[in-house]
């Protein structure tokens, strides 16, 4: 929001700024410069840098409705970065650019992802917590026939079974994503167990394409009776695993980037850089929070480096040292312990899980080499490869 004396002011300004709404004194109307004698445009239909909306109001006009105009202003303001903030996520996920990474976890998630646009088959995205899911499902919808039409998204857990079938009713002809299908209660499963049987009639084309997002191991609740086996596996007619953070090391630093850009692009001013020690720090970080934690700790870290490079210290929170550095027998070395919150923390079997696919992707599915390296017994590995059905690469 700028304030203006002159005319010259004003049109120096238009060279600089992106102007959605001038608020004049009406006394002043007729020495309005040719380069702002433009009449009244509603918004989004201007070319070039001139003001959006010109208007003129009286003094006392503008004194009974000063602080409702402002807000206007500030609104007007906020949603224009908001609808470019948009535009670059859309066109990113139209071309993929969206989805960071360059390892090969990271290729195969962007193929599989390719593939699912292409089909109109149901897909089930697995993967941890804060891992990108969603954006998973986003961009699966973009890049399909239903694309130009607008995604609805459903919180399973806050759905009941009548409202739920009025949902599929609503969005037949786009994609419906259900996050965090696992909490879907047992009558809403019902409904969506019927929906999915009907794909293969006639009425195929009158239901939504179903994308379904979950963090948890289902068929893990399939055998606890907690989530209905018959709709497991007409969920899982295209499934697609979105790899934790820890698995695609070589493409934080990337992400970390691409974050930092998005952040500063509002307000046109360049991105912060990482320095070497940050990039450094960024990859041998646990992140078990996955790419949402990841961008929590980069928005905290440019805050307080105030402008200049992220360091080290900048992605640590203060407090005792960490066992990052003792583990190199290098007891002075000075170390922070990492911030955590409940939002981090997963249920045992999953971090189990995890850690039992990490040790055979590692040994390229060598059951005897990834007992050595867990310190297990490989009886014991075979058991947990039966129970968390792994694979074997």
């Amino acid at each position: 929001m700028f304030e203006c004396a002159e005319w010259a002011d004003l049109v120096a300004l238009v060279g600089q700024q992106q102007i959605d709404l001038v608020l004049m004194d009406e006394e002043h109307l007729g020495s309005r410069p040719a380069s702002l004698a433009i009449p009244a445009l509603l918004l989004g239909e201007r070319q070039g840098p001139v003001p959006g909306c010109i208007a003129s109001l009286s003094a006392e006009q503008f004194a009974g409705n000063a602080e409702p105009l402002l807000a206007m202003a500030s609104a007007l303001g906020a949603s224009r970065a908001r609808c470019h903030e948009l535009e670059r996520l859309v066109q990113g996920i139209h071309s993929g650019t969206t989805l960071i990474g360059n390892t090969p976890v990271a290729r195969r998630l962007q193929s599989a992802i390719s593939r699912a646009a292409d089909a109109d088959a149901t897909v089930l995205i697995e993967g941890p917590v804060g891992s990108g899911k969603s954006l998973a499902a986003r961009m699966i919808h973009c890049k399909s026939r239903r694309g130009a039409q607008a995604i609805a998204v459903v919180d399973a857990a806050a759905v009941d079974a009548e409202g739920f079938g009025k949902l599929l009713q609503r969005h037949a002809n786009t994609t419906l994503v259900i996050e965090g299908v696992d909490a879907l209660p047992a009558a809403a499963q019902a409904v969506l167990v019927r929906n999915l049987k009907e794909r293969t009639s006639i009425r195929a084309q009158s239901w939504p394409r179903v994308i379904a997002t979950t963090a948890a191991h289902l068929p893990e609740l399939v055998a606890r009776g907690a989530f209905r086996e018959d709709l497991y596996y007409r969920l899982h007619a295209m499934p697609i695993l979105v790899p934790a953070l820890r698995e695609r090391v070589e493409d934080i630093v990337p992400i970390a980037e691409s974050v930092l850009s998005a952040v500063a692009q509002p307000s046109g001013r360049p991105a912060v850089n990482l320095s070497a020690s940050a990039r450094i720090l960024l990859e041998s970080m646990p992140w078990p929070g996955n790419v949402t934690q990841l961008e929590a700790v980069l928005h905290r870290a440019q805050i307080l480096a105030g402008g200049g490079p992220i360091e080290r210290e900048h992605l640590l929170s203060p407090g005792p040292t960490t066992p990052a550095a003792a583990s190199n027998g290098n007891s002075t070395a000075a170390t922070v312990e990492l911030e955590l919150g409940e939002q981090s923390i997963r249920p045992f079997e999953e971090e189990e899980q995890e850690l039992l696919s990490r040790a055979l992707r590692a040994t390229k599915g060598n059951v005897r080499r990834a007992a050595q390296l867990l310190g297990i017994g490989r009886a014991t590995l075979y058991r947990k490869i039966q129970q968390y059905h792994l694979r074997m690469q």
